[in-house]
């Protein structure tokens, strides 16, 4: 349910009991709904006055949208920046293609279109973006997930409500939504527990923990002091994977399960092939678990990272401070996690059910 969202501490609710009318009564005195008495909209508009309250016409455009049952107008449009030259480099990987169709998704419920604008084609600047999107009137920013490659982002920040979705910008330190990494490698570990496994590794490529804010090895690290069956292997982080070394890995720690993840530099995860080459099946040998199971992942058993709700709690997020008039970059920075699920597969032995992070 949508509210008008105040600057400060006063909100509609403190309006409408000062005036002494509903909450409903007061949104309608304020967006000048017919049939509206005149002496509740004169109270209305005096607690307005007197507390401080400040109304965003904005979303009251929205309100009455949504009371007549019609199709919202076109509010605004709300940027997505992307790091890659290609725009189908980012596409091609399912995780930041569910973030960005359900960002699409959820801002055209709240009237808003998502254009996307690529940081990296020829001769963009970090300035000239700001400019171009002040001039198309756009003050709401979406970040796509950084690529594996070290990149910087400079934008007139001040001018913008900014919100990275998936990622965690370290410079500078902007609100976010990511998924809880930590306790995604948690949960994977709990499930693989009670089915048996006990000594699991965790092998990905370095930068993929480092856009994490090394969640995955945070998360993996605690696992054998969550359970002390579950031995403590080192971890296999490698600048970029290869077969050799990643079949080495796993029989000099006998590893009997891997955490992984379905893509690595936008081809598929091939630790199946690699392990069967080896001499080892999996399941039968050897489990594989993907950490960010998605539809294009098949029937890989592992973590559902739930991106879709990442895309739409960004979108839920940037509107708020786009409301609020919240702009730059905050004082302190706020993290939005969204919790993942196990979901079933044929790559470990059977798990009954499906279990969500606690």
């Amino acid at each position: 349910m949508l509210s008008i969202t105040p600057h400060g501490k006063v909100t509609l609710q403190d309006v409408a009991a000062k005036a002494g009318v509903s909450i409903s009564t007061a949104s309608r005195c304020l967006t000048r709904a017919v049939g509206v008495s005149k002496s509740s909209e004169t109270r209305v508009l005096s607690a307005v006055e007197s507390l401080g309250y400040r109304y965003n016409p904005l979303l009251g455009e929205v309100m009455r949208s949504t009371r007549r049952g019609a199709p919202n107008h076109h509010l605004g449009t709300l940027a997505y920046i992307t790091p890659y030259d290609d725009v189908q480099e980012w596409r091609d990987t399912p995780t930041l293609c569910r973030h960005w169709s359900a960002a699409r998704d959820q801002a055209a419920l709240f009237g808003f279109g998502v254009t996307e604008f690529a940081m990296t084609s020829r001769g963009m600047t970090g300035r000239r973006l700001g400019e171009i999107l002040k001039a198309r009137g756009i003050t709401g920013i979406l970040l796509a997930a950084f690529p594996k490659d070290p990149f910087e982002l400079v934008l007139p920040w001040e001018h913008f409500a900014t919100v990275p979705v998936g990622h965690m910008v370290q410079d500078p330190q902007l609100d976010c939504v990511v998924s809880d990494h930590t306790q995604a490698v948690l949960l994977a570990g709990r499930v693989l527990a009670t089915q048996g496994y006990r000594r699991i590794g965790l092998a990905i490529e370095s930068y993929q923990n480092s856009i994490t804010n090394h969640g995955w090895a945070n998360g993996y690290a605690a696992l054998p002091a969550e359970n002390s069956a579950v031995a403590a292997i080192p971890p296999f982080l490698p600048e970029k994977l290869a077969p050799g070394a990643f079949v080495a890995w796993v029989r000099a720690h006998r590893v009997d399960c891997v955490l992984t993840l379905s893509t690595f530099r936008n081809q598929p995860n091939r630790m199946r092939e690699w392990l069967a080459e080896a001499g080892m099946n999996c399941p039968r040998d050897i489990g594989l678990v993907s950490l960010d199971v998605t539809p294009a992942t098949g029937t890989w058993a592992g973590i559902d990272q739930n991106s879709d709700e990442i895309g739409k709690a960004a979108v839920d997020l940037v509107l708020s401070k786009v409301r609020a008039g919240e702009r730059g970059i905050p004082k302190v920075r706020r993290s939005l996690l969204v919790h993942c699920q196990w979901r079933e597969g044929n790559t470990v032995r059977a798990v009954a059910g499906e279990k969500a992070c606690a």
